[in-house]
C-alpha cells in the first residue's frame, strides 16, 4: 500500500512539474505575442527590447508590408495572384446577383448585401494596393517613405474589419433566423457562406494585424444599419413580399421591443465577440509563424553543426 502510495505521488509530481512547464512555455510566448501590437515578425532580440503592448482605436500604423503581404511569405506576387483571384469572384457575384437575383433594387435594403459589397470593395482594394507595392518595389523606391501613412492602406483596414465582423453574423443570421426554407442556390451559398469562408481563410493567408478594440466598427456598423432599418420602416419601406419590414425580427410596427433586443444582441453582444474571436485567431496565426521560424532556425544550426 506504501509503494501505490509513493508511486501515485511521483506520478503526481511529475504531471505538475509538466504542466508548470507548459504552462510557462505558453505565458512566454503569450507575452512575446501580445507585446507586439501588429504582429509583425521581429529579428534578433530579447523580449526586453519589444515595445509594450499599446491597444489603440485608430488606424495608425508603422509597417505598411504587414497590410500587402502574406503571412507565409516575402514573395508578394504568389499573393497577388490570390488577391486578384478573390476580387474577380466577388465582384462577378456582385453582378450575378444583380442580374440572375430574385431580389433587384430590394437587395440595396438587406444587411447581406450591405456586407457583401463592402467586402468586395475590400478586395477590390486590397489587390490594388498590393499591385502599387509591387510597382514601388520594381522602382526601387522607399515602402517605408512611400506607404506610411496611406490613406488606402487606412481605408483597407477598415474595410477588412467591417467584412471580418459582419460576413461570420450574415451567415450565421440567414441561417438560423431569416433562411425560409426555400432552397439552397447559389446564391444563398455564396452570399450566406462564401463570404464567411473566404474571410476565414484570409485570415490565415494574409499579414494583415488586428486590434481588439476595432470591434467598435463592427458595433458601428450594427447601429448604422439598425438606424437606416428604422428609418426605412417608418417612411412606409417594404421587403420583398410587401411586408413593412426588411427582417420579421426587424418589425418595428408589431414588435419594438423584440426588435431593440435583437439589435442590441448583435451589436453589443455578437459582434464584439465575432470580432474577439478573430483577433484570438489571429494571435495564433502569429505564434505559429514565430514558432515555424524557430523550430527552421533550429533546425539549420543543427544541421550547420553536423556538417563541421
Amino acid at each position: 500500500m506504501f509503494k501505490v502510495a509513493a508511486k501515485f505521488v511521483h506520478v503526481t509530481n511529475d504531471g505538475v512539474r509538466v504542466a508548470r512547464r507548459a504552462v510557462g512555455t505558453y505565458t512566454r510566448y503569450a507575452y512575446f505575442s501580445l507585446t507586439d501590437r501588429k504582429g509583425r515578425q521581429h529579428g534578433e532580440g530579447s523580449l526586453k527590447n519589444i515595445r509594450p503592448y499599446e491597444p489603440k482605436y485608430d488606424l495608425e500604423y508603422d509597417s505598411p508590408e504587414d497590410y500587402l503581404l502574406s503571412q507565409w511569405s516575402t514573395n508578394p506576387w504568389p499573393y497577388l495572384y490570390y488577391r486578384v483571384l478573390m476580387a474577380c469572384y466577388f465582384v462577378f457575384m456582385v453582378f450575378y446577383t444583380a442580374i440572375v437575383g430574385t431580389l433587384k433594387a430590394k437587395m440595396l435594403i438587406m444587411l447581406t448585401y450591405w456586407s457583401f459589397y463592402i467586402l468586395t470593395a475590400c478586395q477590390i482594394l486590397r489587390a490594388v494596393n498590393v499591385w502599387h507595392y509591387i510597382q514601388l518595389k520594381n522602382r526601387n523606391h522607399d515602402i517605408q517613405e512611400k506607404l506610411k501613412g496611406s490613406r488606402r492602406i487606412k481605408c483597407q483596414w477598415l474595410l477588412y474589419n467591417l467584412s471580418a465582423g459582419s460576413a461570420p453574423i450574415v451567415t450565421f443570421l440567414f441561417w438560423t433566423i431569416a433562411y425560409d426554407g426555400s432552397g439552397v442556390t447559389f446564391i444563398n451559398c455564396s452570399t450566406h457562406g462564401a463570404n464567411a469562408a473566404a474571410v476565414f481563410l484570409d485570415l490565415w493567408i494574409t499579414r494583415m494585424p488586428m486590434r481588439m478594440l476595432h470591434m467598435v466598427h463592427g458595433v458601428a456598423f450594427g447601429l448604422v444599419y439598425s438606424a437606416f432599418s428604422v428609418c426605412y420602416w417608418y417612411l412606409g419601406g417594404t421587403n420583398q413580399y410587401g411586408e413593412p419590414f426588411i427582417y420579421k425580427v426587424l418589425n418595428y410596427g408589431e414588435s419594438p421591443l423584440k426588435a431593440v433586443y435583437y439589435i442590441v444582441a448583435i451589436s453589443f453582444i455578437v459582434a464584439p465577440v465575432i470580432h474577439s474571436m478573430f483577433f484570438l485567431l489571429y494571435r495564433l496565426r502569429v505564434f505559429l509563424h514565430r514558432f515555424l521560424k524557430v523550430m527552421d532556425r533550429r533546425h539549420k544550426c543543427d544541421t550547420d553543426i553536423k556538417e563541421n
